[in-house]
């Protein structure tokens, strides 16, 4: 009985690989070179949660009361019509790969849709459809970047957009006060290239998760950035952002302790994180007014609490699919002028609350969408932490969605244009997605 012939593939000269192959291989990455940079300003802007540069002077007590900015520059839009056109330009040149991304993440497909329907039931459906296409821009942005970008080097783009940010920050902070020092309250807070301190505690904190679990750089360049990132997180003087900051890190030295335990030590430690995060919740909630003195802060979260039962009794009248995306603060909307009156804040114009201003938009519809959207992500990161074929993607993917659950209690936004939030939110479930199923191929095949 004859063997089976063996089949030798010969490594072929570069000479003779064809031109266009050739071609190709060197236009690969200059194309992804071309990608970052036209990338910079939209990233920025989300960054900053405004157009970097013509936001206008930093909000004093009086604009915040009435929520308008100082600068007249700040309410021109000019910079949105350019952000959107850059946006399009991604997701026309992506299109086929995105249309595979959403067919295989149904959830976020049927969140943009339910978010396109609620104009037929919205106070203003040119609104609605106005803000639809620029979350949709968004969301087709995230996931164009998880099928140009490995994540590998997406970490390292965020981690130069930190730099670049924090340094403009502390540029604006110190050599021009009055764009760059919070002037709503007194303390001299640093806000940066953001609208206000908090927002820029919450952009820190996000561009800070990429550093515990990347590859590219040692240790020495990692603990510098951290230090310059961790520095503006204090200066922000957000009490939020510092919380929440110091439990990101809590969870991400849970991780590594997870990941290096055996399986029995694993359940054991699990076990023992999960009560003392019980624990310190319920002390939290026990003794918060003492708490919150010692920050500075009254029990009522600077008012927030006023807000979120006046929102609520507004959900609760229209609770499956809201008032419409993007609309129930339009001026035009009676249930919204109520809310107003009731807090003697005319002009609130959000909730205070990511979860209560997604019902607010989309319902109880909505909010089940995303929150499947997000369980589903996280439990595919339980299954794979633990995993032979762990990548560190799974890490920061866990962390964020980590720091989106802290974020929202008291800030934080659910499907928004503006935010850096959405995007990695979506980028993350997105990846741990294609990481699961990137898994379970070699079953299928065998």
């Amino acid at each position: 009985m004859s063997s089976a012939p063996t089949i030798t593939l010969a490594r072929k000269p570069i000479t003779e690989i064809p031109y266009r192959l050739r071609l190709r291989s060197m236009v690969y990455p200059v194309s992804h070179e071309v990608l970052t940079w036209l990338l910079f300003w939209p990233l920025l802007c989300l960054i900053a949660r405004q157009a970097v540069f013509f936001s206008g002077p930093a909000r004093t007590a009086e604009a915040i009361v009435h929520g308008a900015a100082m600068s007249g520059a700040r309410a021109s839009h000019n910079y949105i019509y350019v952000n959107l056109g850059m946006l399009a330009g991604f997701v026309f040149a992506g299109h086929r790969q995105i249309w595979d991304t959403l067919r295989a993440n149904k959830l976020i497909l049927a969140s943009l849709v339910l978010a396109v329907c609620s104009a037929a039931w919205s106070a203003s459906p040119v609104i609605t459809v106005q803000m639809c296409i620029q979350v949709g821009l968004c969301t087709l942005l995230a996931c164009y970047l998880t099928t140009r970008y490995t994540t590998e080097r997406f970490m390292e783009l965020l981690i130069l957009m930190g730099v670049i940010a924090a340094c403009m920050s502390t540029f604006f902070a110190v050599a021009m006060p009055s764009y760059g020092i919070f002037q709503g309250y007194g303390g001299g807070a640093w806000q940066g290239i953001c609208p206000s301190k908090n927002a820029l505690g919450i952009s820190m904190a996000y561009l800070l998760t990429p550093v515990f679990f990347t590859r590219s750089y040692g240790r020495g360049r990692r603990l510098a950035y951290t230090t310059l990132i961790l520095f503006l997180i204090y200066k922000s003087q957000s009490r939020g952002a510092w919380i929440d900051t110091a439990a990101m890190i809590g969870f991400v030295i849970s991780l590594h302790m997870l990941r290096r335990a055996r399986a029995r030590e694993a359940a054991i430690l699990l076990l023992v994180l999960a009560t003392a995060g019980v624990a310190v919740v319920a002390l939290a909630i026990h003794f918060w007014p003492m708490v919150a003195a010692k920050m500075g802060k009254d029990a009522s979260m600077t008012g927030r609490t006023d807000i979120y039962t006046e929102v609520w009794q507004a959900i609760i009248k229209r609770p499956v699919f809201g008032y419409g995306f993007g609309c129930f603060w339009y001026p035009g909307n009676l249930e919204s002028q109520r809310v107003g009156l009731a807090l003697g804040w005319p002009n609130i114009g959000y909730s205070e609350n990511g979860v209560l201003e997604l019902a607010l938009q989309t319902g109880f519809a909505g909010v089940g969408l995303i929150f499947l959207m997000l369980g589903k992500a996280v439990a595919q990161g339980v299954k794979l932490v633990r995993a032979d074929d762990y990548s560190p993607r799974v890490g920061w993917f866990l962390t964020i969605l980590f720091l989106t659950a802290l974020i929202n209690v008291d800030a934080g936004w659910f499907m928004t244009c503006d935010t850096l939030d959405w995007l990695l939110i979506v980028m993350s479930c997105v990846g741990m997605n294609s990481q699961m199923l990137h898994r379970a191929l070699p079953q299928l095949q065998g």
